[in-house]
């Protein structure tokens, strides 16, 4: 296991970040299509499914708010087809496509065949901009449009003379033809990548495709809180042009960059370029056609902090003790591969292992919270500055980690005993570190949110602005990273009690089965190989209900059992660290 470059931890502490993975990136090849420069004017498409007028004034309208999804350079020539002169003007594509939800399509009466008038009413949750990124909506508003259409004669296809203030495109609709596909930036100076969240139309051409997250990947990060989390390692105003072979389907990007590159950053943009495009195979990096960097995709792999292949393996407290259950659902507290199962103290409340198998643990006694820390558990040691109401310990490196300490996220330097208010949250009950240590999931008020991490100029850790996650979900009581996009939250909305949602909210993903369950407490996961594409959760995922774990599956939430007994146990917790 390689560490990464260190990164400094906060304001007056000395000690670094270090984060760690390992494996191979994997997607699907990209098909032959020879030299395709990213800034052509041109392009096609594989086999999207199009939307054009009909003869029902009804169905003409609902595919005209369809027919903006697709390549965006000729988002306007597919509109067009909708309008009675073919050239009609349209919202700038600067401005976004608004999702529009819950449509209402009515056809007014009339008794002229020649024209319609097509009432549409429904919710604008969020906007999908230029750049892939999504922006839902804090609250909906209305959408409220009037189409009037004509045709010449019965048989003949309905066009439009009036069209809508801004394009649309049907939310429900959106969720299905568009796919994740993040953009990666590096962290800092680290051997770290960070991905920012972009959706992408299922049904572009590879060429067509890959031109196009070029283009958001040079473009850098899509707003303030990811920014805060990374920048882009490509120099502003850097021209790129990407080249797949006809004969071994490797992949050749040429940039011609503003500034000169160092070799240091032509890897980073190397890592960025192999996961941001999904690249798998043959690479090669060159500079106005010098080889930068060249090789296997492979050997990016470890730039994504979540290892691949994670054992579906998890851990919980029951007795004072930490036990662990396995992919094969057996329960126990001994393990030889993991010297922290069958830890035990008295007061034992929870237990965090990281890089290195350092281990944090909350303990609770007579005199309050104690939080010990140390290289394994023989070697615990209580950190003395540390001392009110303590929960959730979430380790940034092998020096420094995270703690609730009454309500407010705290980070910690074991060995000097120093401890800083992180700077984000007053009450926070809950909370879970991103695998990549730049984004921190939390739970404050009874809502759920994520802040992202940062480094200053002068190495400090900073936190940005924090973006409520699950807009209608409320009564949240605990998080844990589904993937590196996605959120589980436990909390509610009408009957459901447990959800994967999107970082950007753009998806919200309720879980079969909790419709008539336990009140869910807690929560535990691995979070999904970044390198399956559109994967948004891992396995296992542990739940505790009425103090009884459950294993959560795609449709089922099952109880953990050891034999035949419902296992008891409390603070579920899973380790990266392999």
């Amino acid at each position: 296991m390689r560490r990464r470059t260190s990164l400094a931890a906060a304001a007056a502490f000395s000690a670094a970040w270090a984060l760690t993975a390992c494996g191979i990136p994997t997607d699907r090849a990209p098909e032959v299509v020879g030299d395709a420069p990213t800034d052509f004017d041109s392009s096609s498409s594989a086999n999207p499914t199009v939307f054009k007028p009909t003869t029902s004034a009804e169905e003409t309208v609902e595919n005209f708010l369809k027919a903006s999804s697709g390549d965006p350079d000729s988002r306007d020539d597919r509109l067009n087809a909708f309008t009675a002169s073919g050239d009609q003007p349209f919202s700038a594509p600067s401005d976004g496509i608004r999702l529009v939800s819950a449509l209402d399509v009515t056809v007014r009466d009339s008794e002229d065949f020649h024209s319609a008038t097509v009432k549409v009413t429904g919710s604008v949750v969020g906007t999908y901009q230029p750049d892939g990124s999504v922006r839902m909506n804090p609250t909906a508003s209305a959408y409220d449009e009037t189409f009037t259409l004509q045709r010449d004669d019965i048989d003949e296809l309905w066009k439009m003379n009036t069209l809508p203030k801004q394009v649309a495109l049907d939310y429900e609709y959106f969720t299905d033809a568009y796919e994740q596909s993040p953009m990666y930036f590096q962290a800092g100076q680290a051997e770290l990548l960070v991905p920012d969240l972009r959706w992408v139309y299922k049904d572009l051409d590879t060429e067509t495709r890959q031109r196009l997250l070029f283009s958001w990947l040079s473009s850098g990060p899509a707003d303030d809180f990811a920014e805060m989390s990374a920048s882009n390692a490509i120099p502003d105003g850097t021209v790129g042009k990407i080249s797949i072979s006809n004969d071994d389907d490797s992949v050749q990007v040429d940039l011609s960059p503003s500034e000169t590159i160092e070799q240091e950053t032509a890897n980073a943009i190397a890592a960025q370029i192999v996961w941001s495009l999904g690249l798998d195979g043959a690479f090669t990096l060159t500079t106005d056609g010098d080889v930068r960097e060249e090789g296997e995709a492979a050997q990016w792999r470890s730039w994504n902090a979540i290892p691949p292949s994670l054992p579906e393996t998890a851990y919980f407290i029951a007795n004072n003790t930490v036990w662990e259950y396995s992919a094969d659902q057996t329960v126990t507290q001994n393990s030889a591969e993991h010297p922290w199962v069958g830890y035990k103290a008295n007061g034992l409340r929870q237990l965090a292992v990281g890089p290195s198998q350092k281990v944090a643990a909350i303990v609770g006694g007579s005199g309050g919270d104690v939080l010990q820390t140390g290289a394994s558990t023989s070697t615990m040691r209580d950190v003395a500055d540390v001392s009110g109401a303590l929960a959730d310990p979430q380790w940034l490196d092998a020096g420094s980690l995270l703690v609730i300490d009454d309500g407010v996220p705290t980070l910690v330097i074991p060995s000097t005993g120093a401890a800083q208010p992180l700077g984000v949250g007053e009450n926070v009950t809950a909370m879970a570190l991103a695998a990549d240590g730049r984004r921190l999931a939390f739970v404050e008020d009874g809502h759920a949110w994520v802040a992202p991490l940062g480094l200053d100029a002068d190495g400090n850790l900073t936190v940005g602005d924090p973006r409520r996650i699950g807009l209608d979900i409320e009564n949240v009581a605990d998080v844990a990273w589904s993937s590196e996009n996605y959120l589980w939250v436990v909390g509610e909305r009408g009957d459901d009690e447990l959800f994967r949602i999107a970082i950007d909210n753009s998806r919200t993903v309720p879980q079969e089965g909790t419709g008539t369950f336990p009140t869910i407490m807690q929560i535990a996961a691995n979070p999904a190989d970044p390198a399956r594409p559109n994967a948004d959760r891992g396995e296992p995922v542990i739940i505790v209900a009425n103090s009884t774990l459950y294993r959560v599956f795609t449709a089922s939430l099952d109880p953990v059992t050891n034999g035949d007994e419902p296992v008891n146990g409390t603070a579920p917790f899973t380790v990266l660290y392999q």
